[in-house]
């Protein structure tokens, strides 16, 4: 146990940048926009009449730097369900980006996670210490389920907060209800849990695209991208031109895609109960829905194929190139 906290601490100090600094800024640009936005009314657009653009939430209007004081008082008669329902759609939007980076993040990550020690030769050094091959991808793999998604969510959860907060000051000295239309509703707890939990079941609908990677990190000479790519690319094209079907892209795309938001885009349904997303927008309530799909768990069968193949290939694999 001490040996893989070591490891998970090595990852994160090794990339600090993107498993840290990078969640840092996106919740620092979030709430520098929303303070620009109250405080710089420039930002806003007028019509001809001189009144202010707005936009329409559930009856109320909210526009230019009113947002939270008409917020404060005119939110608070809703009643607390459509309000909480809001607020969990206000901190999904605002998850978007962090769960988006956090993919793209991860992805690069993994490219280089047993390709980088080859390259810079450090994989002697590593291989000298007491750690088996296993522990060694493991924490790889534990990286990206967990050290990643808990420092983004963490980072994601404490700008939210700060956005409350400042709503708060807002809506105290314009005399609104702070209580009723920002702490009652707001889910603070509660929507990044489900957002956690559900991005760790999309992983798991991704993983056999994740194992590729890894398993192509592992023994790859050069270029992991296109390593990892060009073969896919092919194998659709191939399957294109003979047969005029698209079946392993589209389940190549399926997965890559899920990991982010489990949609069927052809028909607009969620992946696994099949229900139309323009009558939800709770996605990650979803979520564990696509555990009771066959093809989940055949994923997870490959995913584990390529990470024993990529315990093997680090085993016998050296620093040469």
């Amino acid at each position: 146990m001490n040996t893989m906290i070591s490891l998970l601490k090595r990852e994160y100090w090794e990339n600090r940048g993107s498993f840290a600094i990078t969640p840092i800024a996106i919740g620092g640009f979030f709430v520098i926009s929303l303070i620009f936005a109250l405080f710089g009314s420039q930002v806003f657009s007028f019509n001809d009449d001189g009144s202010s653009s707005a936009i329409r939430v559930t009856g109320v209007e909210i526009s230019g730097f009113d947002f939270f004081v008409d917020m404060t008082k005119e939110f608070a008669a809703i009643p607390l369900e459509g309000r909480i329902e809001i607020w969990t759609m206000a901190f999904y939007g605002l998850s978007g980006l962090f769960i988006l980076t956090m993919v793209f993040v991860s992805l690069f990550y993994l490219l280089g996670a047993l390709y980088d020690d080859r390259r810079d030769r450090s994989i002697l050094f590593w291989k000298s210490l007491p750690v088996s091959d296993f522990t060694t991808v493991s924490s790889k793999v534990l990286a990206v389920f967990l050290v990643l998604p808990v420092l983004f969510t963490i980072a994601m959860t404490v700008t939210f907060f700060t956005i409350m907060l400042i709503g708060s000051i807002v809506a105290m000295f314009s005399g609104g209800d702070v209580w009723a239309s920002i702490w009652q509703p707001a889910p603070i707890l509660s929507a990044p849990l489900k957002i956690l939990t559900g991005h760790w079941i999309h992983t798991l609908w991704a993983s056999p695209v994740l194992g590729w990677i890894l398993f192509v990190s592992s023994w790859t000479k050069r270029k992991p991208i296109l390593v990892a790519t060009i073969p896919v690319g092919a194998i659709a094209f191939l399957e294109f031109y003979y047969n005029r079907t698209v079946h392993f892209g589209s389940a190549v795309w399926e997965r890559l895609s899920g990991w982010v938001l489990p949609i069927d885009l052809t028909e607009g349904s969620h992946l696994g109960n099949g229900e139309m997303i323009n009558q939800t927008w709770d996605l990650y309530a979803m979520a564990p829905s696509l555990m009771s799909l066959t093809e989940f768990w055949v994923g997870l069968i490959v995913a584990a194929g390529f990470f024993a193949g990529a315990v093997i290939v680090r085993r016998y694999r050296d620093e040469s190139f």
